[in-house]
């Protein structure tokens, strides 16, 4: 027998020692599962539905969906840099992710009975127990079911710091997004999801503290996901000592968002920020626009349809623009613009530290260029808080808002 022969003959041998291969399906036993030379078909076994905010009623874009193999640990507190990951916490046995309509399918998880679904972006999440799950069948779950939770009882919550303003009434848009007045609060001491902070005016619960306690203090920075300041009708940088302060929670992993006037954070205050756009207006022609030549931006265009936003792909109807930031830098998303020449950018969105490789970087800032809660809003800046926000419905450019914030709020970086 020749060396070749006498190998192939081995190779043989060895093969037949190993057994048949199982394909997908087959239960692993020695015996005929689907006919001679068979074997079993695969049989998925999914859920399908919509995830939605606080509210029940407003659907979210790009939400995990998983079904976890173990109860996941609790998400660590204060601000962390929070990278993209392939793997999700207490594992998955499938995972997928909400689509520009809110929707998903979910294939691949166990059935019987109280099967645990996990909803989670950022730090919301909320384990959802569905009661029966059909095995190789689409179990569909009813609208309101998959959604966000209210409060810290439902599940886990960022911490938002929201400062306070005379010119926007950002506040109220997390009371319409269906957050429960229990978790506003004044004091970072307390417990509550949302602490308040006094800037230039604008109504808060209880007595907060004025918005330099928090700008100026790291360590106070450091114990919120999210800081948002509302706009307080001029510059004040009177109020906005040690601005380096807010550059350094950005770039450990903090989330910040800010209307009009709070460009004065990266057009004069933060030297690290400025080259994040223009900061000289530009012209504001009609009709807005989506800036759909990226792809969360074409996922924008198509939930702003998805959530009665908008009628046209790709345009949206504003309401008190302040063309602030005209062309954005490189390293910068543009969101919403107007139509023209030299067109004014609405909605921007950079990483940080600025400059730096997307795998070195950790936080996220945001920019609207308008009032996002006045006026038509319906809501009444300086009124007291909740009462004088107006809660049954959004407008165009509070829905925008919404899909912003919880992208700011979603990782950084890509999964490898």
């Amino acid at each position: 027998m020749t060396k070749m022969r006498l190998g192939l003959f081995v190779l043989s041998i060895a093969l037949a020692a190993c057994g048949p291969s199982k394909g997908r399906g087959d239960d692993g036993d020695d015996g005929d599962d689907a006919g001679p030379g068979k074997e079993d078909a695969y049989c998925p076994t999914a859920i399908t539905g919509k995830v939605f905010a606080p509210n029940g009623t407003l659907p979210l874009h790009n939400v995990t969906v998983y079904a976890p193999i173990s109860d996941p640990e609790p998400f660590p507190v204060g601000v962390q840099c929070s990278k993209c990951a392939s793997t999700l916490p207490g594992g998955a046995y499938a995972s997928t992710s909400s689509d520009p309509t809110g929707s998903f399918r979910l294939e691949g998880i166990p059935a019987g009975t109280d099967i645990p679904i996990i909803v989670t972006t950022g730090k919301w999440r909320r384990k959802i127990i569905v009661p029966t799950v059909a095995a190789c069948a689409d179990t569909a779950i009813p609208d309101g079911v998959f959604r966000l939770p209210k409060n810290r009882t439902e599940g886990e919550m960022p911490r938002i710091a929201m400062v306070t303003g005379q010119c926007d009434g950002l506040a109220c848009i997390l009371a319409q997004l269906g957050i429960d007045s229990a978790e506003f609060g004044s004091s970072s001491a307390g417990p509550q999801a949302v602490t308040f902070y006094n800037g230039g005016g604008g109504a808060a619960p209880g007595s907060p503290q004025a918005a330099p306690s928090l700008w100026a203090n790291l360590n106070e920075l450091k114990k919120f996901d999210v800081v948002i300041n509302s706009c307080e009708c001029t510059e004040n940088n009177g109020n906005k000592g040690s601005p380096d302060q807010l550059r350094q929670y950005a770039d450990i992993g903090g989330r910040v968002l800010g209307s009009h006037f709070h460009y004065t954070w990266t057009k004069n205050l933060i030297p690290a920020w400025q080259s994040t756009a223009t900061w000289n207006g530009g012209t504001s022609g009609t009709p807005d626009l989506v800036d759909m030549t990226h792809g969360t931006g074409m996922a924008l265009g198509q939930w702003l349809i998805a959530v009665g936003a908008s009628t046209t792909l790709g345009q949206i109807q504003l309401g008190t623009k302040t063309p602030n930031a005209s062309v954005v830098g490189a390293a910068t998303t543009r969101w919403l613009y107007a139509s023209g020449a030299n067109p004014t950018t609405h909605y921007l969105s950079f990483n940080t530290p600025v400059g730096v490789p997307i795998e070195n970087q950790c936080g996220k800032v945001v920019y609207a260029g308008m009032h996002v809660s006045e006026p038509g809003s319906g809501n009444t800046v300086n009124a007291s808080f909740p009462s004088g926000c107006n809660l049954n419905n959004f407008t165009p450019e509070e829905k925008a808002f919404v899909f912003l914030l919880f992208d700011l709020q979603s990782c950084v970086g890509q999964i490898f």
